[in-house]
């Protein structure tokens, strides 16, 4: 099963883009029987990443509007590629 982990800058107001992103990454694959988890961790970096099973897949600059559909259609083609 995948593990889905959401990477974004600490201190910042990232953590709700983060939890928004989590919640639709959820609500589009959370029925899905490949997917173990969605997990948050800041970071001390400046970024806003997506992994599936440790490789970044997708990355934004964190200054910018974050597009979570941009994030859960990453992580779609993602895993159609592992199956």
């Amino acid at each position: 099963m995948a593990e889905i982990a959401i990477e974004y800058a600490a201190g910042s107001r990232l953590r709700s883009e983060a939890e928004t992103a989590r919640r639709l990454i959820d609500s589009y694959l959370g029925d899905r029987s490949d997917v173990d988890r969605v997990t948050l961790s800041p970071s001390s970096e400046s970024v806003f990443c997506v992994s599936v099973e440790g490789d970044r897949i997708w990355c934004t600059d964190p200054r910018e509007w974050i597009d979570a559909v941009e994030a859960v259609t990453a992580v779609r083609r993602r895993l159609s590629e592992l199956s």
